[in-house]
């Protein structure tokens, strides 16, 4: 818990440091693109154990896809749906263990 609390700090700070100002409700819907970068990572919705070196690589690649989603110039609702549809063609090629 303690980690997890420092590191939901140091993002608050970039995010603060890279919008130069702060509100609360930035970073809302901010929890899908977590979630789909940890089963891109290779993490098992079913169980098991996930790796950080996975998750790592799968942050990049999220980070990638909303870059080029903001780049196209698609508007958010369109952008959390091409996220879900990741997320669920993920979880439907994951395979069970």
């Amino acid at each position: 818990m303690l980690i997890s609390s420092v590191v939901a700090s140091i993002a608050g700070l970039l995010y603060a440091g890279r919008l130069q100002t702060g509100r609360y409700e930035w970073g809302a819907g901010d929890e899908l693109s977590a979630i789909a970068a940890v089963i891109l990572g290779g993490t098992s919705l079913f169980g098991g154990r996930g790796r950080i070196i996975g998750t790592f690589f799968g942050a990049l690649l999220v980070g990638l896809i909303n870059n080029g989603l903001i780049l196209a110039g698609l508007p958010v609702s369109q952008q959390q749906i091409v996220r879900g549809l990741i997320i669920i063609l993920a979880v439907a090629l994951a395979k069970k263990k």
